[in-house]
């Protein structure tokens, strides 16, 4: 609609543009995938930075890594309003014990483009990590994706380590 809006855009050029977009998007995922390490921060950011940034909507998932530390996928947890996220650690961990996962990183944007954590970020990831540590499956990092940037609980040492 939004497109159509602009002259000389009818319903087929909108189409065809939005197609683009997706495909551009996928293109960069498969570009970036083989470059995600698990220690990396920046690296997963930037994997994710695109399906990400432009959500109205906060959306959180879980990327989960095999005992190798390589990328095994990820799933949508949770989808939830401009400003909150729902999630619960049964979720999380039901999806990675799934994916036979050893590790996981939590993802989530923030649509304001400012991605530092909020109280209830903090409280979250607390709760996932000390599920995860019961579970034997560790939570590596949580990572708020902004607009072109990101913010890393790991790198800013905010992960509590047994």
């Amino acid at each position: 609609k939004e497109l159509k809006a602009i002259p000389g855009i009818g319903e087929v050029k909108a189409v065809q543009l939005k197609c683009l977009a997706e495909i551009t998007r996928r293109l960069t995922k498969a570009t970036r995938a083989r470059a995600v390490s698990l220690g990396s921060a920046s690296s997963v950011a930037a994997y994710y930075m695109e399906e990400l940034r432009h959500e109205n909507k906060e959306k959180l998932l879980v990327s989960m890594y095999d005992s190798q530390c390589m990328l095994l996928g990820d799933e949508v947890i949770s989808v939830g309003t401009v400003n909150a996220s729902l999630v619960s650690p049964r979720e999380v961990f039901l999806c990675a014990l799934s994916w036979q996962a050893v590790y996981i990183i939590l993802l989530h944007n923030h649509p304001s483009g400012i991605p530092m954590p909020s109280t209830q970020d903090r409280l979250v990831t607390k709760r996932i990590q000390e599920c995860g540590e019961l579970l034997g499956i560790r939570l590596s990092d949580h990572i708020i994706i902004g607009d072109n940037q990101y913010f890393s609980f790991k790198e800013e040492h905010l992960l509590q380590r047994p």
